[in-house]
């Protein structure tokens, strides 16, 4: 027996629940089929829109049109004065010829002509009334445009009701554009000499004062001109000397340094004070050899006599820097330069001279003093700290000469500083005299360029075409009636597609399947039932059976092909479920034919050879017992109170293997009886004497008897049938079946031929190819069809696989299990 919670198999999550509910949005929508589906929406506007464009067009008056051929063309190329932004010659664009002939003075100018004075009382002698009309009524379009800007080639439109004001209008206005064109062009020509030449008069003593300032200011300033009228500073000048200069001294301290500490090293390191003296004087590039009578040699001699003429130069180099000074300012072949060059040069030798004699004052006075016998080694280690002695005081020197040097550097840099000020300061005057200078030569320029404009030539109006005779332009039969249809058609597409958009029926099997998220199992076509007639003296054992059990009925219509691509679809669905074999049948409203869909279906398995029950769940309004002419008999309600046995509620059918439960009385508790304990016993007990087993229920939307058995059953199938919303019902019934648990095996289309033709639905099935199948169909019986009366041998295929003729197995036994049973019991071969 099974429990509450295994009577709902494939319980979903809610997280599972929630997407699947959502069906997404509806697909896009199809053009041309909502053209065709609304088009009465779409053809009664378009009429409409026919219908008043011709009503527009006899309400319309008529308008005359008058073209004349215009040129307008000069002697000489455009200028552009790039100051004012005037024409000063050449043609201008036609978007300024447009709106210079739409201005106020040229429609005067127009209106004032003797031509139109007999028009003048339509316009009550009024230019103001004028102006305001004429430009709805004057066209001006290009016809010829020259690339050089020297021609340009115009039509002038005038539109009227009144023929003669048009043709009186365009000549008009020719002539007025021609004296508006001569005028301005002497009036620009005018202005713009008048304004350049002021501008001219206003620049010229600006100039002269600039230049007198600028003069005034290099002889107040303390900064000095090169040949070029460029402005030096001195003191930065003087900077860049003393630079250069100490990266020189501290290039050779540098050099002298490195020196000194490699004499340093190799005094310390040698042990033979003469070894480490000839290895000096290969270090200094000199040649010292000791004399033991002397002490020095010539060569120490001649490096004293160096180092001493280094304090020459350093007691010179203030003179050197005043020499500099002048040379910078005034010039090498300055007299004050040459003057102190010429002292320098004394000055040197004379103090050579002395520092010369000193020396050999210095040499005598070692000889004077000499020590006879003198040690070598004792005179090559004094001569070695001589040198080191000689070479410390000249680096000496040297460190003292850049800090000297530093310190003038840092003063030139302060006089350069205070001088920038005057350096940008010319700067600033110099642009301002060369920018004024610029402007001075464009206006001389421009002055020639408009001198040369003179009275010759100039823009001029020649009337190519005379003005035409006034022809008619409109109204244009043709134009309005297309563009009120074309509007009505709009109008009408619009409509239909809202009307689509809005739409809440389904238009093809696909939308059904992505809508709902299940398969379509089948389409069944309109079917109208009936009741095969009986031959002569024949008694139809299926003619208490309901009508629409189109495979008892009709099995070789079309409906009944349907039927049997549906039982192949629910019998593949369910071979993926274990122990499928209870199928419920529902849908969501009444009307949909459910009942009747769950009867021919458990009529078709039957027919296939599997013993099938079908119950009636629907213990409100049973319409399957009805079918089955069942009524009065007992049923599931018996059951459920315990009246009857379950064999006694199983009632046979005409149709071998399918017998059929009714819903008994009517329960006053539908609902409650259905949620007993006892009917999950009773479906147990059924799934063991039955192959299937078929339950018909009430419309999901209307009662909760369906969602009830839902969650019992191993399968559902939905019958919905194309309507008005039919689309939403069934997305309902979908939502309403997943939150129960239950496995919906797909859709049933019912009367799908019947929805499509009202409702734009186009489905797919064995109904389109109902042209085909009497070409299948056996043409009668084969008893009837022998020439001699004798009975043809006919084969029918048993369940089991067995083989029988003449309705007798080979065994001797009757099949009881056919694949297939006609109306009358027998085979395919009497179905025609």
């Amino acid at each position: 027996m099974r429990t509450d919670s295994d009577s709902i198999p494939n319980r979903i999550q809610p997280a599972q629940l929630n997407k699947e509910s959502e069906f997404g949005s509806d697909s896009s929508v199809d053009i041309l089929g909502a053209l065709w589906r609304y088009r009465w929406a779409v053809v009664l506007p378009a009429i409409a829109g026919a219908i008043a464009g011709f009503l527009i067009y006899l309400r319309t008056p008529e308008t005359y049109r008058s073209t004349t051929k215009l040129m307008l063309e000069s002697d000489r190329p455009a200028i552009f004065d790039n100051m004012t932004g005037n024409v000063v010659s050449g043609v201008p664009g036609i978007e300024i010829i447009q709106s210079q002939l739409y201005s106020d003075k040229v429609v005067s100018m127009a209106f004032d002509d003797p031509r139109m004075k007999p028009f003048r009382e339509q316009f009550n002698n009024r230019s103001s009334q004028f102006i305001s009309e004429v430009q709805d009524l004057m066209v001006l379009e290009p016809e010829v445009d020259d690339a050089a800007a020297q021609s340009l080639v115009m039509l002038l439109h005038f539109d009227s009701t009144n023929p003669e004001l048009c043709e009186a209008s365009v000549k008009s206005f020719s002539s007025a554009l021609q004296d508006f064109l001569n005028e301005k062009q002497q009036n620009s020509r005018g202005e713009l000499i008048r304004l350049i030449s002021q501008a001219i008069e206003d620049l010229y003593p600006k100039i002269q004062e600039l230049d007198q300032r600028n003069q005034k200011f290099r002889s107040e300033v303390p900064l000095t001109w090169n040949s070029d009228g460029e402005a030096i500073n001195p003191h930065r000048e003087r900077q860049l000397y003393l630079v250069q200069k100490r990266s020189e001294l501290f290039e050779e301290l540098r050099q002298k340094q490195i020196m000194l500490r490699q004499v340093e090293t190799l005094a310390q390191r040698a042990k033979d004070p003469i070894v480490a003296l000839n290895v000096i004087s290969k270090l200094l590039g000199v040649s010292i050899s000791i004399d033991t009578s002397v002490g020095v040699t010539p060569d120490m001699r001649a490096a004293d006599a160096e180092l001493r003429l280094l304090d020459v130069d350093e007691k010179l180099i203030p003179l050197m820097i005043e020499r500099n000074k002048y040379a910078a300012q005034f010039g090498d072949n300055h007299p004050n330069v040459k003057q102190l060059d010429s002292e320098l040069s004394v000055m040197k030798a004379e103090l050579k001279r002395l520092v010369q004699q000193q020396t050999d004052r210095m040499l005598e006075l070692i000889r004077e003093n000499k020590v006879e016998g003198a040690n070598p080694a004792e005179v090559a280690a004094e001569t070695v700290a001589q040198i080191i002695y000689a070479s410390k005081a000249e680096e000496q020197l040297l460190d003292t000469q850049i800090q000297e040097v530093d310190a003038q550097i840092e003063t030139e840099k302060e006089g350069a500083t205070k001088l920038a000020r005057y350096e940008q300061q010319n700067i600033g005057m110099l642009r301002e005299i060369d920018r004024n200078r610029e402007l001075m030569s464009r206006l001389e320029k421009q002055m020639d360029q408009v001198s040369l404009t003179d009275d010759e030539g100039g823009t001029r109006v020649t009337e190519l075409k005379a003005p035409s005779g006034a022809y008619i332009v409109g109204p244009n039969l043709m134009i309005c009636l297309g563009i009120g249809t074309f509007l009505g058609l709009a109008l009408g597409s619009g409509l239909a597609f809202l009307l689509e958009k809005n739409s809440s029926t389904f238009r093809n099997p696909d939308e059904i399947a992505e809508v709902l998220g299940v398969p379509v199992l089948t389409h069944v076509p309109f079917f109208k039932g009936r009741i095969r007639k009986a031959k002569k003296g024949e008694v139809s054992p299926y003619k208490d059976l309901d009508p629409y059990l189109a495979v008892i009925h009709q099995p070789a219509s079309i409906p009944s092909e349907a039927i049997r691509s549906f039982r192949t679809s629910v019998f593949f669905e369910l071979a993926g479920v274990s122990g499928g074999k209870v199928i419920q049948v529902t849908s969501p409203l009444p009307g949909d034919g459910k009942s009747t869909i769950g009867g021919n279906l458990a009529c078709s398995i039957a027919q296939s050879g599997k013993r099938v029950l079908a119950l009636d769940c629907d213990l409100r309004r049973p319409q399957l017992t009805d079918n089955f002419d069942m009524s009065g008999k007992p049923g599931i309600s018996n059951v459920l109170n315990g009246d009857c046995e379950l064999a006694d509620a199983c009632h046979a059918t005409p149709l071998p293997n399918l017998f059929v439960m009714p819903s008994g009385p009517i329960p006053s508790n539908p609902a409650e009886a259905l949620t007993l304990p006892d009917m999950n016993e009773l479906l147990e007990e059924v799934r063991n004497e039955f192959d299937y087993i078929i339950l018909d229920t009430p419309p999901l939307l209307v009662v909760t008897d369906p969602s009830i058995t839902a969650s019992m059953v191993d399968g559902v199938v939905l019958t919905v049938r194309i309507r008005r919303k039919c689309k939403p019902n069934a997305k309902e019934s979908l939502n309403i079946l997943r939150a129960v648990g239950a496995k919906v095996l797909g859709t049933v289309i019912n009367n799908s031929d019947e929805a499509g033709a009202s409702d734009g639905y186009r489905g797919y099935g064995y109904y389109r190819y109902g042209r085909y199948t009497n070409r299948y169909a056996r043409r009668g019986n084969a008893s009837e069809g022998s020439s001699d009366g004798s009975k043809r041998e006919s084969m029918v295929i048993t369940g089991r696989g067995s083989t029988a003729r003449n309705g007798v197995t080979s065994n001797g036994t009757a099949s009881a299990r056919r694949a297939e049973v006609n109306p009358s019991g027998g085979s395919r071969d009497d179905r025609a």
